[in-house]
């Protein structure tokens, strides 16, 4: 390599908006870090203002490369990761935002999900979906019997924006619309309002979108009378973005990735091997298969994703989503039952066991298997005799159950064989919560010395992309060459207690489904 160069990634996260500067041996050379300011409306309701954040990455990363040394110009290209989900409309015409992004956390089509998952239609195209599958066998009519729709989809928060926002539906008559995720929505701002377009793996992300055909879904303009023209173009990963107007930070930086956090995280984990698991302990759990080349059509509420599209291959994975993770120990600081975070590994193995106390992790409701946008969070079985660690340890323990069975519906689904499982995001690097994953599922759990995977993996697409490293020299064996890894270490028996406790676990979770139901 003649000549250092260095890529500006960008991390929209959930609660954090964060740029490396990263040079071409793979070394963090700055760091620029901001919160995302979450707006609460109403009760159920998480929002983002647009201008606001447009601010915030523009301050970003101009810190980030001012704190590396460096000019705008001295950028070889910029990458980008984002949050999925999470969506806003504006108008074609002026590109004028009609509300404020609305996240994927956000609980306010609740009624419409219980509303359209028990309304007439979709008996009627379950059931259609089946007599399609007897007919040609094929997986992918299995898995529309069984479809329902969930909060954390774009399809019934945009029907809550076109029901109660009369702008919106008044300008979609005149097909003054557009819909954007927050890929599309920041390529648009950083092209100078020229591209309209979406990654392919964010698209796929949003439930309105079709893996199987790779193209936008027809049944949200059937059912819901929504146009396929608000919809921007789905791009490959490695697509051509062209450069940021020049006006933005006084130089034109050539823009080679944009991609979905989980999938650049999948990317930057073992992205060469098939069948692997790669678990995300972030704000949420995702928990992602590495399925190669083909969508996986599951009637376990596991959903079939694109990972990338790269020279014009397409790489497939399936995923299982659990809404609260790092949410659930921010609440624990919030209460003052916890000081850091740090200290929840340590509290949870001062003691054996949680003494018979469980934890229900449903602050976002609970998603695959179990389906239920309406339960409640809560403790179960404290007595005299709980302490502070087995409330901690109990809650800790509500996150590996939550991944045991999204893992449990993947092996039921599909008969192959696993061996580990990589995880990654801040609370992978909880040691109480690796180990209990270890012992419950019988596979290795490596984790990696980053728990940034997204920003890696976004740098890395960039980086081949921009001709910085050639595809075959897999410089992702290089970066994660330093790792820390979980082997199972309890006795046979042990693990069958863990699974009891599980099966308890599920008998408490029974009586906290449906509380909200109105």
């Amino acid at each position: 390599m003649s000549e250092m160069r260095y890529i500006a990634t960008l991390d929209v996260g959930t609660t954090t908006l964060r740029c490396h500067i990263i040079n071409s041996n793979l070394n963090v050379i700055s760091t620029a870090t901001t919160e995302v300011t979450l707006i609460y409306p109403q009760p159920g309701f998480v929002e983002i203002n647009p201008d606001e954040l447009w601010e915030a990455v523009q301050r970003v990363i101009k810190k980030a490369i001012g704190d590396a040394g460096l000019q705008p110009c001295d950028i070889s290209c910029l990458a980008i990761s984002t949050q999925r989900s999470t969506f806003i409309t504006w108008q074609r015409n002026n590109g004028k935002p009609f509300h404020n992004f609305i996240t994927w956390k956000d609980m306010r089509s609740k009624s419409l999900v219980k509303s359209w998952n028990n309304s007439f239609t979709m008996n009627v195209f379950r059931k259609l979906g089946y007599l399609i599958y007897c007919f040609t066998r094929n997986r992918r009519y299995l898995m529309a019997s069984e479809l329902n729709f969930s909060t954390i989809q774009c399809s019934c928060r945009l029907l809550w924006v076109l029901e109660n926002i009369p702008a919106v539906a008044e300008n979609l008559r005149r097909r003054n619309v557009c819909f954007g995720t927050l890929d599309t929505w920041l390529i648009y701002k950083l092209s100078g309002f020229r591209l309209f377009v979406s990654d392919v793996a964010n698209a796929s992300s949003t439930g309105l979108y079709d893996p199987f055909i790779m193209e936008w879904s027809t049944w949200p303009r059937e059912l819901f009378g929504i146009s396929l023209d608000i919809y921007p173009n789905v791009v490959s990963t490695d697509y051509d973005f062209g450069n940021t107007a020049y006006d933005i930070f006084d130089a034109s930086i050539p823009l080679k990735c944009m991609t979905a956090d989980q999938q650049a995280s999948m990317f930057a984990s073992w992205y060469l091997s098939q069948n692997d698991i790669k678990v995300t302990l972030g704000t949420g759990t995702f928990i992602d298969l590495n399925t190669k080349n083909e969508a996986h059509a599951s009637v376990g509420g596991i959903y079939p994703l694109v990972a990338w599209k790269l020279e014009n291959k397409i790489t497939y994975m399936a995923e299982a989503a659990c809404n609260d993770t790092g949410s659930l120990i921010q609440w624990l600081l919030s209460i003052g039952l916890i000081n850091t975070p740090e200290e929840t590994s340590s509290l949870a193995q001062e003691v054996e066991n949680s003494d018979g106390v469980y934890f229900v992790p449903a602050f976002s409701g609970l998603g695959p298997p179990i389906s239920d946008d309406m339960a409640a969070s809560g403790f179960f079985g404290v007595k005299p005799t709980s302490t502070k660690a087995h409330l901690v340890r109990a809650t800790l323990e509500s996150i590996v159950y939550r991944i045991i069975l999204s893992l449990n519906v993947l092996k039921s689904e599909r008969n192959e064989s696993y061996k580990k499982i990589c995880v990654d995001g801040g609370v992978s690097n909880n040691d109480f919560v690796c180990q209990m994953l270890a012992n419950m599922s019988g596979l290795e759990v490596i984790r990696f010395r980053t728990h940034d995977l997204s920003v890696i993996g976004a740098t890395l697409i960039a980086g081949i992309n921009a001709g910085i490293w050639n595809n075959n020299e897999n410089p992702i064996k290089t970066f994660n060459k330093e790792t820390t890894i979980f082997e199972p270490n309890i006795k046979e028996s042990l693990r069958k207690e863990l699974h009891a406790n599980l099966d308890n676990w599920l008998k408490v979770v029974k009586r906290f489904k449906s509380w909200y139901l109105k």
